[in-house]
């Protein structure tokens, strides 16, 4: 997980504003990563994992490990994904592997317990 971690700190470093203060990194079972960023406009935010995640489902990746990194006053932390990013990766890829803080991971399926499914 700590190259993952190394790799959005990456991202985060080369955008040119701070409009994007979380990037997300997934690593397929193949070793491919997608990356995105958390993008705030005038009256909504979309955050990291949408745009990662758009790119992996495109690529048809089956994804393996999903890390999340905030930028705030110079440093970084891993950044547990809010409850529709949990809706998301439970939908896309329940048995991926989620960072919730430095050194922890839980299984997309558990992050959101006991929820809606569409029948």
């Amino acid at each position: 997980m700590d190259d993952l971690i190394a790799e959005a700190k990456i991202v985060l470093d080369q955008l040119k504003d701070d409009n994007h203060k979380v990037a997300c990194i997934m690593r397929s079972v193949d070793g491919q990563l997608f990356k995105g960023v958390s993008v705030q406009g005038q009256k909504i935010h979309l955050c990291s994992e949408w745009s990662a995640l758009t790119q992996a489902l495109m690529a048809k990746a089956d994804i393996k490990i999903v890390v999340a990194v905030r930028k705030k006053d110079g440093e970084y932390f891993v950044y547990p994904p809010c409850g529709l990013c949990r809706e998301f990766l439970l939908t896309y890829y329940p048995d991926a592997e989620v960072a919730v803080s430095e050194g922890e991971t839980l299984v997309a399926s558990s992050l959101l317990p006991n929820a809606w499914k569409k029948s």
